[in-house]
């Protein structure tokens, strides 16, 4: 085999071995996701608090308690992802017993520290021991239709509030894998929230579950694109070989 032949073989083997690379579990500051999981991405949490504002604003916070099919403990062994939300606020435009709401933020932290959260108990989740450590993904609320979250209120008495909205990645650690614009109008994830539990002694705080779908972009390693600039790099240089 010639040298111009060994080296388009070498960048060919580059190419390869990136796409083995960029289809292996992916880490990014303690957590770990499989991008090859057919739902890629989802992730979800038992423990979601919402809290409405005197003027309507809705927030609050929770942990996230599956990734891509599996638990915490294996996604994020020794380690807990938190949630803290809020800014959505009321607008005009909602129907029957529908609210949109415009803005909002959802910030994800992993905490690497000591933890005081009991992800199967909602009474050990609080405004204080969410949103520690890293920032490990920023989300703003993405506007389609006027809204960036719909808010459904079925009952009262006992509670059943629902919520669908969309979300674009702004910063975190993680930002450069969930920058998709794969999801509708462009956003990069979706979410859904249900809150059936009132929260003893205050009437404005609900208990309940949340779900986030996407897609991820693996980033190659580094070594990675190293491996074919070398193999390009011998190519250019044999083909000027040639042309002398």
């Amino acid at each position: 085999m010639n040298q111009f032949k060994k080296a388009v073989l070498g960048a060919a083997v580059a190419v390869a071995t990136m796409g083995a690379a960029v289809a292996a579990p992916q880490t990014v500051g303690g957590v770990t996701w499989d991008p090859d999981y057919l739902l890629d991405f989802a992730s979800s949490s038992v423990q979601m608090h919402q809290i409405i504002d005197a003027n309507g604003t809705v927030g609050g916070y929770g942990v996230v308690s599956t990734m891509n099919g599996t638990g915490q403990e294996q996604f994020c062994a020794g380690c807990e992802l938190t949630i803290v939300f809020g800014g959505y606020t009321p607008t005009a435009g909602g129907t029957g017993a529908t609210t949109n709401y415009t803005g909002g933020f959802v910030n994800i932290y992993v905490n690497n520290g000591p933890s005081t959260i009991n992800p199967y108990d909602p009474l050990t989740v609080n405004a204080g021991n969410t949103g520690v450590g890293t920032l490990w993904l920023s989300l703003a609320g993405h506007e389609y239709n006027g809204a960036t979250l719909l808010g459904t209120v079925n009952s009262m008495m006992p509670p059943n509030l629902s919520g669908l909205g969309q979300l674009d990645v702004v910063g975190g650690v993680a930002a450069a894998y969930f920058d998709t614009n794969a999801q509708i109008d462009g956003s990069d994830l979706a979410f859904s929230a249900s809150f059936t539990q009132p929260y003893p002694g205050e009437p404005n705080h609900v208990v309940g579950t949340g779900n986030f779908y996407g897609m991820t972009s693996p980033v190659p390693e580094p070594s990675t694109y190293m491996m074919l600039g070398a193999g390009m790099l011998t190519l250019a240089a044999l083909r000027r070989r040639k042309q002398r």
